[in-house]
């Protein structure tokens, strides 16, 4: 992990204290485990394995519909939500298996032409018998991350349309599961999406910590979990977020959305 990274992690974590705190249960977003790319999506599986140890024994992991519907009960920010975004084989080959032992919840957001092709740009995608196999331990809720993950920023009404419509109809032929939940690829919401998202699905996830004290379903923030994180930061992550972090990173790649 590069110095300069960790020191700028300290001085987000600083910032922090000035910040109001994140309302509400504590969303996580994971992409890959074990992977070994050094990619700041991906966290390693001892990391992993410890954090999820972390938040059996401090925290309360529950599925994204109990968060929604326990969020504004006193306390709520102790609850915490896993989700793993895209699709990668290692959430079935590394991750599910320490998730099992636990008994711990967590929600898939599928991008299915990664899954239906078997082509990914890092890694290997998830098969579906993987995902019907998880599916069927009763402890995941599976969501939509579009067919092709593209950034609905930029789309037409028809083509935001294309890409839900075929991602929602390939999970259902596939696993015989509805999406209820959506997620907005790279964590950047879209205004002309926003309509038919709301329309269709009982939520939508973004990404980056928000200290707003509204809740909006359809808008709801979550903490990117990264591989610079490890153990050191992880708390940083649930406390607030390394809000300033985020908001420079997202800044610095052109989103000034919520």
């Amino acid at each position: 992990m590069s110095v300069l990274r960790q020191v700028a992690k300290l001085v987000f974590a600083t910032t922090d204290l000035l910040l109001p705190s994140p309302r509400g249960p504590r969303i996580l977003i994971y992409h890959q485990v074990g992977k070994g790319l050094g990619r700041q999506m991906e966290v390693t599986t001892g990391a992993f394995s410890w954090q999820l140890e972390w938040l059996a024994e401090n925290r309360e992991v529950v599925s994204l519909d109990t968060a929604i519907e326990r969020w504004h009960e006193p306390g709520a920010d102790r609850l915490v939500v896993l989700t793993f975004d895209d699709g990668y084989r290692d959430t079935y080959t590394t991750a599910f298996p320490l998730l099992v032992e636990r008994s711990l919840p967590f929600t898939l957001y599928l991008s299915t032409q990664m899954i239906e092709s078997g082509l990914a740009e890092s890694g290997e995608p998830l098969q579906w018998p993987q995902i019907e196999a998880m599916v069927d331990s009763g402890l995941v809720t599976v969501g939509s991350h579009t067919h092709t993950h593209r950034d609905l920023r930029s789309t037409r009404a028809d083509e935001t349309a294309w890409e839900i419509e075929s991602a929602d109809s390939i999970i259902e032929s596939r696993l015989g599961v509805q999406p209820r939940h959506f997620a907005y690829p790279w964590g950047y919401w879209g205004e002309s999406a926003h309509n038919l998202v709301r329309q269709r699905y009982e939520s939508a996830v973004l990404g980056a910590p928000t200290s707003t004290s509204s809740f909006d379903p359809h808008k709801i923030h979550r903490h990117p979990i990264q591989l610079s994180d490890g153990i050191t930061w992880f708390g940083a992550r649930l406390g607030g977020g390394l809000a300033m972090e985020e908001v420079v990173r997202r800044r610095l790649r052109g989103y000034k959305g919520p």
